[in-house]
């Protein structure tokens, strides 16, 4: 194996090592937040704890984080004044023309110039883009206006939406719920008139709500709570009310409370004292809880109560109004410590979730130290095992050629052997590069084979001389009727001299291995180079290219 590719590899194992260890990307858990922000904010909230929005770098992950934050705040009817950057989250879904997400920022943002104190640039951002916008989401931007407005007690603007929602209504039944929103604001602005004829008109339409229905049980009530605001129609709206009990017979009396409670005031405006005694013994008889379950309501029945005593002895309490006020007052503080309460656990939770994401990252910090040590442990035993195979290799080649060598000698010094050769490799022996070598690496074998080596041929002959090719060329044309002077004129600037060499040696009866030691190449080059002359002479890779050196067609070769 390559060492380069072995670092590769290495470093390819130790990123996904990394990535493996930092678990979930952060878009991947800003995704999960926003899916979760409309139905658990609180959750969603939690999981942007974990996330460092100082290290988002992508655009669509700051829109994200930003959208997911202010909804969840919102959602948690949590102050949006600190969610400054919502802009920023506006302008990027608007370039990817993500209508809805865009929408959803807008809204937000909305929410944060009026925890600003912003609110008409609230309302101007709201209209504005209901201009734009296709009737769906018009509808949406004005419920949230109509929301503004009924929080704002503007009353006459509730109005004017109302009625824009009514012209956006695609279906009597979304229609009608658009009218009988414009009860409570016709009721705030003193205009009872407006409102008992808005209720007649609706309950006399041919598209009026089958009776019985909620719909039609809503308008009625609603119906009831129009004519209870006079003396004279008051009786007419304790009817209407009795009706709906009586339906409601088989509810139980808890719900039956949401109608004792205003039937008492009916009662009380139509001067029925006994019967308004009747309904508030109702629910004590029915043990309502409403201190519990409905502070408020528990404190506007004591108000009617002292109303009641009012109407018969003509007297205020002083201390019950007292007690009343202390009771709100309560119920405020109830409520906001309620709030704090809430608000200090989800500190609380976001904190021990903090630390349990802290721990957890320690953990996977611990895990990628571990993890780079072992790396660096199996990159390590790779370098060495690679170190240690190229020198074993090393060794097994220098082996080779000893053996070479000493074949070679053996070879030189057998009296049976073709004359030339003999004479050819003792001249070879002596001339030897590969003997420079042997001597830079004095191993016992080494030193045996030199010292058999340089026994051949002439004692004074130094070994670290180099072969002397233009010697042995000369001893070869001798000896092979001039094979290297006839391969230079016919085939002149065909070979290289690298070729040549091999070409002369393989004519001279020396084998691969041999060639190999006498110019200090391993066997795969000489049959590179050997494939190399075969294309140059136009030959198979089977075929012999020194049968065409050879060949009697050229008389001047040694057939």
């Amino acid at each position: 194996m390559n060492f380069i590719h072995v670092i590769k590899l290495s470093a390819c194992v130790l990123t996904g090592l990394i990535l493996v260890a930092c678990g979930s990307e952060d878009s991947e858990r800003l995704t999960a937040a926003r899916e979760i922000a409309n139905d658990r904010p609180d959750s969603a909230y939690v999981i942007l704890k974990n996330i460092d929005f100082n290290g988002l770098k992508n655009n669509r992950d700051r829109a994200v984080f930003i959208l997911t934050h202010a909804l969840s705040n919102l959602y948690q009817e949590r102050s949006l004044l600190t969610d400054t950057l919502l802009p920023e989250a506006m302008s990027y879904y608007k370039i990817a023309e993500d209508t809805t997400e865009y929408i959803n920022s807008a809204i937000a943002y909305a929410h944060h110039l009026r925890a600003s104190e912003r609110k008409i640039e609230a309302q101007k951002l709201l209209d504005t883009l209901s201009v734009e916008m296709p009737a769906e989401i018009r509808k949406a931007l004005n419920q949230e206006l109509l929301s503004f407005s009924f929080e704002d007690k503007d009353y006459n603007n509730a109005l004017h939406i109302i009625d824009r929602q009514i012209l956006l209504a695609t279906d009597k039944h979304e229609r009608f719920s658009f009218q009988l929103k414009k009860i409570i604001p016709l009721l705030s602005l003193g205009r009872e008139k407006e409102a008992v004829e808005l209720c007649e008109s609706l309950l006399s339409s041919p598209d009026s709500p089958e009776v019985g229905s909620n719909e039609w049980l809503n308008l009625r009530i609603n119906y009831a709570a129009v004519l209870g605001e006079n003396r004279e129609t008051a009786p007419e709206a304790t009817k209407i009310l009795e009706d709906i009990i009586k339906r409601m017979g088989e509810e139980t009396p808890v719900d039956l409370t949401e109608f004792y409670v205003p039937m008492v005031n009916l009662q009380i405006n139509a001067g029925n004292l006994n019967e308004a005694e009747k309904f508030a013994g109702k629910i004590g008889i029915n043990d309502a809880d409403l201190a519990q379950e409905g502070p408020v309501k528990a404190a506007y029945l004591e108000f009617l109560q002292i109303v009641l005593d009012y109407e018969r002895t003509g007297a205020l309490s002083p201390r019950r109004l007292s007690t009343l006020a202390q009771s709100m007052r309560k119920v405020s503080d109830d409520l906001l410590m309620k709030r704090q309460e809430r608000d200090e656990a989800l500190e609380t939770s976001y904190d021990l979730s903090r630390n349990n994401y802290e721990l957890t990252i320690k953990h996977q910090r611990l895990w990628i130290i571990i993890s780079f040590a072992i790396l660096i442990v199996v990159c390590l035993s790779i370098f060495f095992i690679y170190i240690y195979r190229r020198r074993r290799q090393k060794l097994i080649e220098a082996e080779e050629r000893i053996d070479t060598l000493e074949n070679l000698l053996k070879s030189a010094n057998n009296p049976a052997s073709d004359e030339k050769q003999s004479l050819l490799k003792k001249l070879l022996l002596k001339q030897l590069g590969i003997i420079k070598t042997f001597v830079e690496s004095p191993t016992s074998t080494n030193q045996e084979a030199l010292r058999k080596i340089s026994n051949i041929g002439n004692t004074g002959t130094p070994i670290d001389t180099l072969v002397k090719w233009e010697d042995l060329y000369s001893v070869i044309d001798e000896l092979y009727d001039n094979f290297h002077a006839n391969l230079c004129k016919n085939y002149p600037g065909v070979f290289s001299e690298r070729e040549i060499q091999i070409i002369s040696l393989i004519r001279s009866g020396f084998s691969t291995k041999e060639i190999g030691v006498i110019i200090q190449q391993t066997s795969n080059s000489i049959y590179v180079s050997k494939t190399s002359i075969r294309k140059k002479l136009g030959l198979q890779p089977k075929e012999d290219f020194m049968d065409v050196l050879s060949s009697t067609s050229n008389p001047s070769f040694d057939a």
